[in-house]
């Protein structure tokens, strides 16, 4: 299962260095996991959200948030920490999603918001690629499939679209993924494999 290509042993050592005082550490660890965060966020957001809210915000409130328990926290490997940003990113979209609705509320004039559902490398490519394409050619091919995988995970049902960014995205185990979900580890590999297969179809990957 892929994780995006960061090193579980330098996670710790950074770590270990910021304890020790060094605030670059820090800043270095965030940037080794940006790509990941913001993909993540964007795929969580919906559609809807996506275009109110400026998700490199998202992250960084996330990062923000993270300075007041990271030196105390407990890194196992190299997937906790990007568990635990994970979790303050869900806390940053929830809060935006309380305040819309309480905009909706007061001013009765918003556009529904579909309920936020639950949610690191994809299936078909992380998406922080779109970085490393220097041909404006390929970045516009590129950022298109980026649209359609969005789209395309948006139209998952939402127990599927969950079980794919647990697994998929945020790199949990099936066994981690189904304590999070509720549900066996079975079933949550057979939610994958679902979502994997329509995700293909919709993609042009698998045949009808």
């Amino acid at each position: 299962m892929a994780t995006g290509g960061t090193d579980p042993a330098a996670t710790v050592q950074l770590l270990a260095r910021f304890r020790e005082g060094e605030r670059e550490a820090l800043n270095e660890l965030y940037r080794r996991y940006y790509d990941r965060i913001l993909a993540v966020v964007r795929l969580r957001l919906g559609p809807k959200l996506r275009a109110r809210l400026e998700e490199s915000d998202i992250v960084q409130e996330a990062f923000l948030a993270s300075l007041q328990g990271v030196k105390n926290f407990t890194c196992r490997s190299e997937g906790d920490f990007f568990h635990w940003i994970c979790r303050l990113v869900e806390n940053r979209i929830r809060d935006q999603v309380d305040r819309f609705a309480a905009q909706k509320r007061n001013a009765d004039r918003e556009v529904p918001l579909d309920p936020l559902r639950p949610s690191s490398a994809s299936i078909f490519g992380p998406l922080h690629e779109l970085a490393t394409m220097t041909s404006p050619a390929t970045r516009a091919a590129r950022a298109e499939d980026v649209r359609r995988l969005e789209q395309a995970i948006d139209a998952l049902p939402d127990v599927q679209r969950e079980a794919v960014l647990l697994v998929r995205y945020e790199g949990l185990s099936f066994a981690e993924a189904a304590a999070v979900m509720s549900k066996t580890p079975d079933a949550v590999r057979m939610l994958v494999a679902r979502a994997i297969v329509a995700l293909g179809k919709s993609m042009g990957v698998v045949s009808p």
